[in-house]
């Protein structure tokens, strides 16, 4: 064979290897570009719980930026679901009665919640100076008794007295208040309780003889808030009540 001739197949044999690997490197490249950018983690948005707390006397349905949050029930009155996520930041909170004659929403609200804390939203009436919110606190108190705060959710029912109650030796009904003169839209502070069965009562300052009450399982360890809902002067499941929540 002719030197020239087999020095020009080597050459073009050489070549056509070297473009081969150039072209497989390229498209090695390209794949695992592709896999790179099928595998890049999905991005997290921070999230933020809230228990959503119908305290108001009317059966009502709750919204976030248009999308109704209890969508197999509705909240009756001193209705809650526990704690829900939701997208931190600024979101627009949206209210409506229950049932197909209310269409349009009592009100919006703007609420702006921080990442990863709880809180709890109280609706207690049919307008926004009705809402306001908890920051809440999960801890557990460290002997292993149970917590509870008291919040007054109740518009008209003035000053609030959250009681335990027990019975002297001669069978009379003796009260032991834990907050008292407590006003609308506020929340006490968490103290700790002797856990087990406990029978409650709920009543305005100024009329001890008119009790709410109630029996109540307080677990050791737990963490609790009872809160008033309903107004005065009505009945059934609109009238005063107090339900207990479970924080933790």
């Amino acid at each position: 064979m002719d030197n020239k001739n087999y020095g020009k197949q080597l050459y073009s044999l050489l070549y056509m290897n070297i473009r081969v690997k150039a072209l497989f490197i390229i498209a090695f490249v390209g794949i695992l570009s592709a896999c790179k950018k099928n595998d890049d983690a999905p991005v997290v948005k921070p999230t933020t719980l809230v228990n959503l707390v119908n305290a108001s006397n009317a059966t009502i349905n709750f919204y976030v930026n248009g999308t109704r949050i209890n969508n197999t029930t509705s909240y009756f009155p001193g209705g809650t679901l526990g704690y829900l996520p939701f997208a931190a930041g600024s979101q627009n909170f949206q209210v409506k009665n229950a049932g197909p004659a209310t269409p349009n929403y009592l009100f919006t609200m703007p609420l702006n919640f921080d990442t990863e804390k709880a809180y709890s939203l109280y609706v207690s009436g049919q307008t926004a100076e009705s809402v306001f919110f908890t920051d809440d606190d999960f801890s557990p108190d460290t002997l292993g008794r149970a917590k509870i705060r008291f919040v007054n959710a109740s518009p008209d029912a003035g000053g609030l007295v959250f009681s335990f109650t027990g019975k002297s030796s001669l069978g009379a009904i003796l009260d032991t208040a834990q907050f008292s003169n407590v006003a609308y839209k506020t929340t006490t502070d968490f103290v700790a309780v002797t856990s087990g069965v406990r029978n409650i009562g709920v009543y305005n300052s100024s009329s001890p003889t008119n009790v709410r009450r109630d029996t109540v399982t307080l677990a050791g360890g737990k963490v609790y808030t009872l809160v008033s809902y309903g107004t005065v002067g009505t009945s059934g499941n609109q009238a005063l009540g107090a339900t207990l929540i479970t924080n933790q």
